[in-house]
């Protein structure tokens, strides 16, 4: 998490010295309170100009902002900037003399809550939570898809099934696979198709078209499959995309579950592929054909492509070789110029 410590006062900036090296974070202090001892360190900057033009400039720089100030400063210098809690950077306030250690903005997904947590550990203050999932101790739906490395898929209704919660109703739950950790009572482990009742359920599945009853139904999409693709040279990013959406949809799948694409390496600068990769925001996993030639026996195998490529199968090796403990769930598709498989990597969530 890159983060930027930020004091405005001599008391202050002492405890910004104290709190952000050991933190790896950088340190902006009014430059009449930088001692001679901190001009040679790269991390302790000077704030040019005033605070308010500066905290623009690293609420869109940093992680997480760390201000040693009043609450109303800090308030009023990030107001302009705020946008998203999925984006915007955690914000944690300190009072001078370290006492307390305030959650201020993007207490869950941005990590504020467990940052606060953390600076009052080291230096012998107190946290100040008040997200309403926290205080009364019942699942964070967010926490839990960001410690997991989940996708949630419609966020807006993330409050309702999280209101469900607090207020001390049930929630359901769906989900393919096994969770570590002990279930509290307000989550009700459920069956697909099942109903008791509830108006609220969270499903954690890579699968779509999942059969929920309750009004509202919160989506937690696990990141844990793997797009094994061949293409013929040249293949525009407009076909692959095409292509894509119709296999996963074929197939029952969501998009947001799949954490990469894995291709040979005959393929690795396939513009179109990159693009693809690009726009999507995923990463390109290039498996050396050598590697791929060494287990092809065990998979669908064309004469044709092997001819062209060294290897008689691409997208189902590739997908597996690709991803952690995976195993081929939709074996090789074929496109126009392209061909397709999906894996999906064993994968424990914690509570």
């Amino acid at each position: 998490m890159k983060t930027a410590v930020v004091a405005l006062t001599r008391n202050g900036s002492e405890l910004a010295v104290k709190i952000g090296p050991p933190m790896g974070a950088d340190v902006y202090l009014k430059r009449e309170f930088i001692g001679p001892e901190c001009g040679s360190r790269p991390e302790i900057k000077a704030i040019e100009g005033s605070f308010m033009e500066l905290a623009g400039r690293l609420f869109a720089g940093y992680d997480a902002l760390v201000c040693i100030m009043a609450c109303g400063i800090a308030v009023r210098a990030i107001a302009p900037h705020i946008s998203d809690k999925r984006t915007d950077p955690a914000v944690v306030v300190l009072d001078e003399k370290g006492r307390y250690a305030v959650s201020l903005l993007s207490g869950h997904v941005g990590g504020a809550n467990d940052l606060a947590e953390e600076i009052a550990a080291r230096i012998g203050g107190t946290a100040v939570i008040t997200t309403s999932t926290d205080v009364n101790h019942v699942v964070a739906f967010d926490v839990f898809a960001k410690r997991n490395g989940c996708v949630i898929e419609n966020f807006k209704d993330l409050k309702y099934v999280s209101s469900e919660l607090v207020n001390g109703s049930k929630v359901g739950f769906y989900t393919d696979y096994e969770i570590s950790g002990v279930l509290p009572g307000s989550i009700v482990l459920r069956e697909e198709g099942t109903s008791q009742g509830l108006r609220a359920a969270a499903v954690l599945s890579n699968r779509t078209g999942i059969e929920a009853t309750e009004e509202k139904v919160l989506y937690i999409r696990p990141r844990n499959l793997i797009l094994g693709i061949g293409c013929k040279r040249g293949t525009p990013k407009e076909q692959i995309e095409s292509a894509v959406d119709d296999f996963m949809r074929l197939n029952g799948r969501s998009l947001l579950s799949v954490r990469c694409l894995a291709t040979i390496d005959l393929k690795k600068d396939e513009e179109g592929l990159l693009e693809y990769c690009r726009d999507r925001k995923l990463d390109l996993c290039i498996i050396e054909r050598g590697r791929v030639e060494a287990v092809e026996g065990g998979f669908t195998c064309s004469p044709f492509v092997k001819e062209k490529t060294g290897v008689g199968s691409v997208a189902e090796p590739c997908a597996v070789m690709a991803g952690s403990r995976a195993k081929l769930i939709c074996g090789k598709t074929a496109y126009r110029g392209i061909t397709l498989a999906l894996a999906e990597e064993e994968k424990e969530f914690k509570l």
